[in-house]
């Protein structure tokens, strides 16, 4: 049932980010290999949500309203950059900005910082949290809540 659930929950942002006209995603086409995403499990040392999964392998990655969300860009994670989500991390760790059981997804230029928290992890997903200044609250369940969230802040409800 939960499998029919989150089936239902995709099909229908998919519907939503087809229409909508602030979404500027890649396509399943375009979609990064397996291989890239398992080499970016290992190298961040953990398993990406199957939400955040399904966004890697349907759209590879993109830009709501030129909001980047990071994705894996499947290429050396040492030598990208740009929204690959590991170079990120690598650049917060290098700068001491890493927060444990903390991975970014997305910052904003209003100064919203939006980030998976893996210390709640709820079975094969991971909820979203925002900090926005010294404040940090829930945001999403899941990804695809994150997802649904951003393209209704600036195209309204689907």
């Amino acid at each position: 049932m939960a499998s029919d659930s989150f089936e239902a929950r995709a099909n229908l942002l998919a519907s939503y980010i087809a229409r909508s006209s602030v979404v500027n995603f890649g396509s399943a086409e375009d979609a990064v290999s397996e291989e890239w995403i398992k080499k970016a499990e290992e190298r961040l040392g953990l398993r990406f949500s199957r939400s955040y999964r399904w966004f890697l392998e349907n759209y590879r990655g993109g830009e709501i309203c030129g909001e980047e969300i990071y994705s894996v860009y499947g290429e050396p994670f040492d030598d990208v950059n740009g929204g690959d989500i590991v170079y990120h991390h690598i650049i917060d760790v290098r700068n001491g900005h890493a927060r444990e059981n903390a991975l970014a997804v997305s910052a904003t230029d209003l100064g919203e910082y939006f980030f998976f928290d893996y210390s709640r992890l709820n079975g094969d997903e991971v909820p979203i949290r925002v900090t926005v200044g010294s404040s940090t609250s829930d945001y999403a369940e899941d990804f695809l809540e994150f997802l649904g969230k951003r393209i209704s802040t600036y195209a309204g409800p689907g």
